[in-house]
């Protein structure tokens, strides 16, 4: 064996180590592991890591990957990949240190009705119902996670609703034990998900305030013959209209990246390539009925800006200012198609449309002659239908978990147990686990929905 060959086999072998090394031993509430982001459809640089691990570009294997700090530090020495900002992996590194988001307390620990235990001549295994109660401290605590121990098993539930600053949720999960007593929950999100989420939201927010502001001081002047605008009127047009297109971008890379969050977040742990497949969600297709555009101005691009009119083939700039309306449907992530004599475009106006109501945005357009600029929503509306019905249904779903939530407290929470407690607990269980395996079904399929339609912008 040459040299070459056993300074690779080593370098591979350092590898696996430190790949090993860098599983953290308890679980965390957290998004799915890289290799099963990159499988329901996130591109490998988009893949966000686990909260108490760094994201890193391997040089050797073209990729990104996660590691703990300690191994991303040893990786960078040995030159395997590229360096990280300090303040991340100090930040990181004291992830392990932070205190839980809140508490869990065992309400009822009931045999699961018509569980018989394994025959064996060791102590039986049987099926529990653990009821328990989640309470969430100063913080709301997006995704809760709850790691469940006994002596035969161990599991985590993701449950299906956020937890609200300083208060509880009431829970159900299947346990096998030989013991009852053995049986213990604890929380194990430790915030940064919940910090990351919020951070995400925040953006999003702030964006969209900054858009409906722009909005509102350009409808007054869009409203104006354009025939009669003076040229500070123009140039608030233009300067406006470049403001609005440039925010409007970063909104929708805002919401790409919230959804991608949600996407991974909400990915079941046993995913199956089947749970989701990977498809091409344009919006742009067959438009949806009842929907009408209507153009509200158009002016000329005021001189000044990177976007000058081309004199030579006769071609001007122009900014139009519109209103995209829908009937008694939603319209998610509304898309319009804008063609002229020249181009056409397609822009999607980053707020959705509620029922019977209308928005307001602009686009600039190159044109000879502007009876030629027409408008048009382009949004598919299989797509915008599917978004809208999972909505829908995980509203639907989460009041009826509460409200069988609120029943299996009652229950549990008596002094006296009423005749058939076992029974009553189990039919609850059974319920609210079934509900909450739809909910967080539902929330993975629109999210996935949502994020394959951002990160086509």
């Amino acid at each position: 064996m040459n040299n070459k060959s056993t300074f690779l086999i080593l370098t591979i072998a350092s590898l696996t180590v430190l790949l090993i090394s860098q599983m953290p031993s308890d679980a965390f509430a957290d998004v799915i592991s890289p290799k099963k982001q990159t499988k329901i459809g996130i591109n490998h640089i988009d893949i966000i890591c686990k909260a108490n691990l760094v994201k890193v570009y391997r040089t050797n294997a073209d990729s990104f990957d996660c590691f703990t700090p300690s191994t991303a530090e040893k990786l960078i020495k040995m030159g395997i990949t590229k360096d990280i900002p300090k303040d991340k992996l100090d930040a990181k590194n004291s992830f392990r240190q932070n205190p839980s988001l809140g508490t869990v307390t065992g309400l009822s620990t009931v045999k699961q009705y018509g569980s018989e235990g394994k025959l064996s001549s060791n102590p039986r295994v049987i099926s529990y119902l653990y009821v328990f109660e989640v309470c969430a401290n100063d913080k709301t605590i997006r995704a809760p996670e709850v790691l469940i121990k006994s002596d035969s098993e161990a599991k985590t539930v993701k449950l299906a609703q956020k937890i609200v600053a300083n208060t509880c949720y009431t829970s159900t999960a299947i346990i096998k034990a030989t013991n009852s007593d053995s049986i213990s929950a604890s929380l194990t999100n430790k915030g940064m998900v919940t910090d990351k989420i919020t951070e995400l939201e925040i953006n999003v927010a702030d964006l969209q305030q900054k858009l409906s502001v722009l909005k509102k001081s350009l409808s007054d002047v869009a409203k104006k013959d354009p025939m009669t605008l003076d040229d500070d009127a123009r140039k608030k047009i233009s300067d406006t209209t470049n403001e609005i297109s440039t925010l409007r971008t970063q909104l929708n890379q805002a919401k790409g990246e919230l959804n991608k969050y949600l996407f991974a977040l909400n990915a079941p742990p046993q995913l199956k390539p089947s749970d989701f497949t990977k498809q091409v969600l344009t919006f742009t297709g067959v438009p949806l009925k009842d929907t009408t555009t209507n153009i509200m101005s158009i002016s000329r691009q005021t001189p000044g800006n990177t976007d000058k009119p081309d004199t030579t083939t006769g071609l001007k700039l122009y900014n139009v200012v519109f209103e995209a309306c829908t009937g008694n449907d939603v319209l998610r992530a509304p898309e319009v198609k804008v063609t002229s004599d020249n181009e056409e475009k397609v822009i999607r106006i980053a707020e959705k449309i509620i029922a019977n109501s209308c928005q307001m945005s602009t686009v600039k357009i190159n044109a000879k002659d502007t009876k030629s600029i027409t408008l048009e929503i382009a949004n598919r509306s299989d797509i915008s239908a599917k978004i809208v019905e999972l909505d829908k249904m995980i509203e639907t779903l989460s009041a009826e978990q509460r409200t069988l939530q609120v029943e299996l407290n009652k229950l549990v929470v008596q002094s006296e147990k009423p005749v058939g407690y076992e029974q009553k607990v189990t039919d609850l269980s059974n319920k609210i686990i079934k509900l909450r395996n739809e909910i967080n079904d539902a929330k993975f399929k629109m999210y996935g929905i949502m994020y394959e339609i951002y990160k086509t912008l």
